[in-house]
């Protein structure tokens, strides 16, 4: 019970905390993700893209979550917005990055027609398995490095 408060005030403090400025957004993200609270970050994307629709880091987290959970229908919409999206940043690090996560994008919106239905429900059970780290967590933290998750 005490430690189902603690990571309830946790994730709190972590939604609550993903609109305002923060410098180490990648690495409280990257924890969540790795102890195995996926959900936690989608609520932070969510929280971050209620805010902003155009929020770079709220897309790539959600488009994070809906792949490893293999939201396939949704996750080619929100790949689309990274892409339109991320064109639109101009810091120096994210969009030095930007072309190296944009043609893996586009590799995966080309690979996910071919993914095998008949292993899909398996591979949405290795989701729930902690201790992977964050796909594109480069690009959260060159966003970070940036200074985008700065007031």
């Amino acid at each position: 019970m005490k430690r189902t408060f603690i990571h309830f005030t946790l994730v709190t403090l972590l939604v609550a905390l993903a609109s305002y400025g923060q410098t180490n957004f990648h690495e409280q993200v990257s924890q969540l993700w790795f102890d195995g609270y996926k959900g936690d970050v989608l609520a932070i994307a969510n929280t971050r893209l209620q805010a902003d629709t155009n929020d770079i880091a709220g897309l790539i987290l959600k488009m994070e979550y809906e792949m490893e959970y293999l939201e396939l229908q949704e996750v080619t919409n929100t790949m689309a917005r990274v892409i339109d999206v991320g064109t639109m940043i101009e810091t120096e690090e994210f969009s030095s990055l930007f072309p190296l996560l944009e043609g893996s994008i586009i590799h995966l919106i080309n690979m996910i027609p071919l993914y095998p239905t008949n292993e899909l429900a398996a591979d949405i059970d290795k989701a729930n398995i902690a201790g992977k780290s964050l796909s594109f967590g480069v690009a959260i933290k060159a966003l970070q490095d940036d200074g985008y998750f700065d007031e």
